[in-house]
């Protein structure tokens, strides 16, 4: 018998063989009847960049009448949920970021799902820091009056460490921009959508760069995806040979 902590608690990540692999492969597998349904938890509120490029992917694949979007947390509240889902023909989906400050975390604690399965670039929607419009005028040759606080999902705070303001973190850009419009903050460092849907004011743009988002298979979804995979394989092979 192996003692507390030997080497049988050891993990290891799922095989590879059988899955898509590639833009190719994988489009071909998604769009396989085997695959009849594709939940996607991604982070909310409406509005993040995770949830738009889940959008985006969705819409590439050409899966939307079999897709939905499940908003979450956080992107580990997004993996917990899609590893519960264990049904034929559901493939469930988590979104990450590759500037996510967990990632790493994420990854390598999750060796039973593929955390990086779909890989899908995108230009972040536009990266500012906003402020409530009645207090917009409060602001003079670009100094922030002393006390004001700055909501910031933790990836991009960074980008305001540097002014005279007390950042506050919170789970995403969506979130910091509701935040801010509840009255909770001054400003916020939030995305053009979240801006423009709560009413908030742009002070500095930091520009739109272009992104990696990731969408990971979790629970019963690979061995979908592994009979998808096997199905789009074979169909090909028919109309080749015909």
């Amino acid at each position: 018998m192996n003692q507390q902590g030997g080497l049988s608690v050891l993990k290891t990540f799922p095989t590879t063989e059988g899955l898509p692999f590639g833009d190719e492969e994988q489009y071909a597998a998604f769009n396989s009847p085997e695959v009849e349904e594709v939940i996607c938890f991604a982070l909310g509120p409406e509005g993040t960049n995770i949830g738009q490029s889940c959008q985006q992917w969705i819409k590439r694949t050409g899966i939307k009448h079999k897709s939905r979007i499940i908003y979450c947390e956080t992107p580990w509240k997004a993996l917990e949920r899609a590893r519960a889902i264990e049904r034929p023909g559901c493939v469930p989906t988590f979104w990450t970021c590759a500037v996510y400050y967990d990632l790493f975390h994420l990854f390598f604690r999750s060796p039973d799902a593929y955390t990086l399965f779909v890989i899908e670039p995108m230009l972040l929607d536009e990266m500012q820091l906003a402020v409530r419009p009645e207090l917009a005028e409060e602001i003079v040759d670009g100094v922030i009056p002393k006390g004001w606080s700055i909501a910031s999902h933790p990836s991009p705070a960074p980008l305001v460490e540097h002014l005279s303001a007390t950042i506050k973190l919170v789970d995403s850009n969506a979130q910091a921009a509701m935040d801010c419009s509840d009255g909770l903050h001054q400003m916020c460092v939030t995305t053009e959508s979240a801006r423009n849907k709560h009413g908030l004011v742009k002070a500095h743009s930091f520009g739109s760069p272009m992104m990696v988002f990731f969408g990971g298979v979790a629970g019963g979804g690979l061995e979908v995806l592994r009979k998808a995979h096997v199905s789009a394989v074979g169909s090909q092979q028919l109309a080749m040979a015909i």
